[in-house]
């Protein structure tokens, strides 16, 4: 039973973010962030564009609310949305901008390079694009551009990869276009800081050890 349970919440929390994924597209959806509380549901969107988020006199956002509260069955949601500081670090946003720029007609190897470029130079740690599907012909394929430090498996994927997806409307089909980000506040475990600094003695440190020598040669 709390198998069931577990799956249809997962479900519903996938249809959710879908929801919220297409209602705020146009506003550059960068991810959401939804915690349970005794109160009800808090759920933080980041967009490049809170403006069309939030509607005039809040509009928009109250239609969202109603549609997850009357639709999807969350419990008491409560939105609260936050502009995006760096799009070029967030890796929703930068694989919206590669999909739109191949259903425009450039290139993958151009909007490949270019995103890449532009996400280095923000100062990442590490990113990985993806872009797989009919971009070069009628066989599928997939390309990637990689900079940095990538992590694949472990702690350090799950906890400190940010992952962003989105889809290309192509003629010969959807093209995937998937975007890793390493976060540049995540300490990872082979990241160790050695104190190489050169002790400084005060004053009266030195005059103590003095005092000492010089009893002990008394001593002798």
């Amino acid at each position: 039973m709390k198998e069931r349970k577990f799956v249809a919440n997962s479900v519903n929390k996938l249809l959710v973010t879908e929801y919220l994924r297409s209602a705020t597209e146009s506003a550059g959806f960068g991810g959401l962030e939804m915690k349970r509380t005794p109160f009800g549901t808090n759920i933080t969107l980041y967009a490049n564009k809170p403006g069309l988020v939030i509607g005039r006199h809040g509009g928009k956002v109250q239609e969202i609310t109603e549609t997850l509260e009357k639709k999807y069955k969350v419990e008491s949601p409560q939105i609260e949305v936050k502009e995006i500081n760096e799009p070029d670090l967030n890796p929703q946003v930068v694989s919206k901008k590669i999909a739109l720029s191949l259903e425009k007609g450039w290139s993958y190897r151009k909007a490949g390079n270019t995103s890449l470029r532009r996400v280095t130079e923000s100062g990442t740690r590490g990113v990985m694009i993806r872009i797989a599907g009919k971009i070069s012909g009628e066989r599928g394929r997939t390309q990637k551009f990689t900079y940095g430090s990538i992590k694949y498996s472990g702690e350090p994927a799950r906890a400190g990869m940010e992952t962003g997806f989105s889809i290309a409307k192509m003629k010969l089909g959807v093209i995937g276009v998937s975007v890793k980000m390493l976060r540049n506040d995540y300490k990872l475990p082979d990241e160790i800081v050695a104190d190489i600094r050169p002790q400084v003695q005060t004053v009266s440190e030195v005059q103590e050890n003095g005092a000492k020598s010089e009893t002990t040669k008394t001593n002798e």
